[in-house]
């Protein structure tokens, strides 16, 4: 494994969150195992190396079939004219803001932290900020909700929460937020509170697409009481955006800041899925760490099929430097006799990490 690669891909998301890579790894042939780091031109027509990436050939891309760009690249395997390669979007978790630290808005700091969201708070409010702090929030920025948001330019990772003390607080954020690129926008309100928002942003001048487009009453309608079932609906919410519209960073942060600043001589190994049939639970591009002891960080679905990585990939550490793929296979009749509610299959590519 180049370890090189992850620092370099470690650093460009501390410095450059908004920008999406292409990571490119050869599974075969006499370049199997090298890895690439991919960014867009600024004419978004070409690929080039990343910033910061060490390795200086990008020898084979444009040999890459349906590559012309990283936008509309889907993770997986693609064919090239030196052999298959594993291709992955690589971009920044989701990102939850959250305007107004109150009973629901600390339920959703904890609940959005918990679920991989990166959570940011504006709050005006110095204590409600401090709070907001110690409920687990990334980033709290105290200042007027419209400098607060003035801070975040939003993106197509960003997910908005507008839940302040007043309508008219609410009202300063949504004039805000509807100026940015965002993944997705909600205010808490009543549906009545929710019309009259809407009538009040088409006289502001907002679009009426925009308007329409606001999720607002926020949230699924699970008949919610307390601020913690409020957040969950919320929460669900935003999850099915987020899964619906192939949002979410294919590489774990954990994981990525261990392999850059690994200090221990036996070497580990990392686990990514490249392909999965059936009913396999977990996403291509999931990753998990495998260390010497068998420790493990991140998960590629638990259960048999897990298990069955990490032992291949125990007796795989330390016996090369190139990859290897592995395929683990719960047949329908497997997993019934091991009490297995999903089968499925996945092949899985194996890297060490020295």
């Amino acid at each position: 494994m180049n370890r090189k690669y992850y620092e370099a891909l470690y650093a460009y998301f501390k410095e450059n969150q908004e920008e999406e890579l292409l990571s490119l790894t050869y599974l075969e042939g006499k370049r199997a195992g090298e890895k690439y780091l991919v960014k867009a031109s600024e004419t978004g027509e070409e690929l080039k190396a990343a910033e910061g990436e060490e390795i200086a050939e990008i020898e084979g891309i444009e040999g890459i079939e349906g590559i012309q760009g990283i936008q509309g690249v889907t993770t997986g395997i693609k064919a090239t004219s030196c052999g298959r390669v594993f291709a992955e979007r690589i971009c920044r978790a989701p990102v939850c803001v959250i305007c107004g630290a109150g009973h629901v808005g600390l339920a959703m700091i904890r609940l959005a932290a918990f679920a991989g969201f990166e959570v940011i708070v504006v709050e005006d409010r110095p204590v409600f900020a401090d709070q907001a702090r110690r409920a687990g929030a990334h980033r709290v920025i105290c200042d007027s909700f419209e400098q607060g948001l003035a801070m975040i330019p939003g993106g197509r990772q960003v997910f908005f929460v507008v839940m302040t003390r007043g309508h008219r607080y609410d009202k300063d954020c949504l004039i805000e937020i509807l100026k940015k690129p965002y993944a997705y926008a909600g205010m808490m309100a009543s549906r009545g509170r929710a019309a009259r928002m809407r009538e009040h942003l088409l006289e502001l001048g907002v679009e009426e697409a925009k308007t329409e487009a606001l999720h607002t009453p926020i949230g699924l309608s699970i008949h919610a009481k307390t601020p913690e079932e409020i957040a969950i609906s919320i929460l669900a919410e935003m999850i099915e955006v987020k899964n619906r519209d192939g949002i979410g960073a294919s590489c774990d942060r954990e994981i990525l800041e261990q392999i850059a600043k690994k200090e221990e001589k036996e070497p580990w190994a990392l686990a990514t899925i490249i392909r999965r049939a059936g009913s396999a639970p977990r996403d291509v591009g999931t990753k998990m760490l495998i260390k010497a002891d068998g420790m493990t960080v991140g998960s590629i679905g638990g259960g048999c099929m897990e298990a069955e990585v990490i032992q291949a990939a125990r007796l795989f550490l330390g016996k090369s430097d190139a990859v290897k793929i592995v395929t683990a296979d719960m047949s329908k009749a497997d997993a019934e006799n091991e009490g297995m509610v999903c089968g499925g299959q996945i092949e899985v590519l194996l890297e060490v990490v020295r």
